[in-house]
């Protein structure tokens, strides 16, 4: 059983909530376009998380097309399990496994894709792996977010982080970032301009790189309230789960009370937010992630 990113780095809740708000059927055409997936294929979706993605595609591509969602983390497997069976999804597959050495025949399936799964593995092994895997003609694709580009603009006039949540998020905030270090989260992140490079080296011929901008607003026109105040929650819940995954950092135990009162400063933020939502206050903060996609036909 392995459970090392699903305990100490993202949860299954965090990131299937974070990938929600991220796959949006707005954005379906952009993406299947620069995926190269239609109805009738079998994909794979490598890393799969808690099946964000690979559920998004049963949706996109119909029940005629064949899904699999594989991953290292017992957790997110089992959670993605669960989470298909409880929506009556029947077309998704999922393994628990090694993204490097992937338990499917040569040529068996008719496209991979990864979503920010190339910077944590050996790029060149990945790639190679999707390649044996993938059939003539096929393509294999991958999604990177630019982490030093998201744009975030924040308002002076929304609940603000207080010096003392900051105080107390330090603690945490130091030793998990020196563990990330150590478990090597990150540690094969490419230069945008070296993956097309590798992509050519490897024999992957018609590489396309695209990109997508997707902004999150509470106050934008398209959301209605319950739509602005389930992004609020959902950001609340991530943070939450943040924390508890935060404390397992710490080499020692911190004081309960801290703890209590970090938790207790976390919700008041995210309350006082949707109060705000309710009484028809707009603030205006937004963020901004850009995905790169870069893809390869075999």
């Amino acid at each position: 059983m392995n459970s090392l990113w699903s305990n100490c780095v993202q949860g299954p809740l965090t990131l299937d909530l974070s990938r929600e708000i991220r796959f949006k059927d707005c954005y379906k055409d952009k993406l299947m376009e620069a995926l190269g997936l239609k109805s009738g294929i079998t994909v794979i979706d490598i890393g799969c998380g808690p099946g964000t993605l690979t559920r998004k595609f049963s949706k996109w591509l119909g029940e005629q097309s064949r899904i699999i969602g594989i991953d290292i983390d017992t957790k997110f497997i089992d959670y993605a399990k669960n989470k298909a069976k409880n929506l009556g999804i029947n077309n998704i597959f999922y393994i628990e496994g090694d993204a490097l050495k992937i338990p499917l025949k040569d040529d068996s399936v008719d496209a991979c894709t990864s979503h920010t799964v190339i910077e944590h593995v050996p790029n060149k092994a990945f790639l190679l792996e999707q390649k044996r895997i993938c059939k003539l003609g096929g393509t294999v694709s991958v999604i990177s977010v630019m982490h030093k580009q998201i744009i975030k603009a924040l308002s002076k006039h929304g609940p603000q982080i207080s010096q003392r949540e900051r105080e107390l998020w330090s603690v945490i905030d130091e030793y998990w970032e020196e563990e990330d270090k150590n478990r090597e989260v990150d540690k094969y992140q490419m230069k945008p301009i070296e993956l097309p490079l590798l992509f050519e080296e490897l024999g992957f011929h018609h590489i396309k790189i695209n990109a997508l901008a997707i902004p999150t607003c509470v106050d934008d026109c398209r959301n209605n309230q319950q739509d602005r105040i389930a992004i609020i929650e959902s950001e609340r819940a991530m943070e939450l789960e943040a924390l508890e995954i935060g404390i397992r950092q710490v080499p020692y135990k911190l004081p309960k009370e801290d703890i209590e009162e970090l938790r207790s400063l976390i919700e008041n933020r995210f309350t006082k937010r949707i109060d705000m939502i309710e009484n028809g206050k707009a603030i205006w903060d937004f963020t901004v992630v850009t995905l790169i996609i870069v893809s390869g036909r075999k």
